[in-house]
């Protein structure tokens, strides 16, 4: 591998690493597409799923524990009905289509918390907003690596706390991702070179933890929330333009 191969591989894991312990794992949809600059898409998606298991590990054991357990109960049906829909329909589900909406929801729901506040979406806020959300993250995740939006969308509306968040969300993606596992190798989309660049990459990987932990504490709940809906924008603006 090349200098610059190495750096590119470096940095992403350290971009993982602050996204997941510091913002919900928001800043997540850009890392396949960096990747990509210097491998191939399958190549690109093969290693990064076990940089973001190596991710999932330092996010769970600063988290551990504090994350909502009601939000779990609420979250976990849609999530696992969302994830086998979309291992069913995946040869008839548009994954362009599903890609667009994603990203025009985004940026309306961004707008709406940024600019219209006083507009509340109090019909997420309930047991069915739960379950269209984590149904819609289990979809996005498993067709096109994007299962942060439904649920920073989710977790904005019922005003999580910023701890309660990120690890609540660090525990639903740490799920997601083993089964993730056993799907990638069965696809034989993981190889044995992926394994041991992550495996070596962990130093970087705690970096990035310990920045995003730091960088979370030094925001307030509304200030992590408007955070979260700025990122929220641009991940919208992000997939549309992609």
């Amino acid at each position: 591998m090349t200098a610059t191969t190495l750096a590119i591989i470096a940095f992403v894991v350290l971009l993982t690493g602050v996204s997941k312990s510091g913002f919900a794992g928001a800043l997540g949809v850009f890392s396949v597409p960096i990747l990509m600059l210097i491998m191939p898409p399958v190549a690109a998606i093969g290693l990064m799923l076990p940089v973001l298991i190596v991710a999932d590990v330092f996010s769970l054991k600063s988290y551990w524990q504090q994350w909502d357990i009601k939000q779990l109960k609420r979250l976990l049906p849609g999530l696992l009905a969302g994830v086998i829909t979309a291992h069913i329909l995946i040869g008839w589900l548009d994954a362009a289509f599903i890609k667009t909406t994603i990203a025009i929801l985004c940026i309306v729901f961004a707008i709406r918390s940024l600019a219209f506040s006083q507009f509340t979406l109090s019909a997420l806020n309930s047991r069915i907003g739960a379950l269209s959300m984590g149904g819609l993250a289990g979809i996005t995740s498993t067709l096109i690596h994007a299962g942060g939006p439904p649920l920073i969308m989710y977790f904005s509306t019922i005003q999580l706390p910023p701890k309660r968040f990120v690890a609540t969300v660090a525990i639903i993606f740490a799920m997601m991702n083993t089964i993730k596992l056993i799907g990638f190798i069965s696809l034989g989309l993981i190889e044995v070179k992926w394994v041991l660049i992550a495996l070596a990459s962990l130093p970087i990987a705690f970096i990035g933890n310990r920045l995003g932990i730091w960088l979370q504490s030094k925001l307030n709940t509304a200030q992590f929330l408007r955070m979260m809906n700025f990122l929220l924008l641009l991940l919208g603006i992000w997939l549309l333009a992609k």
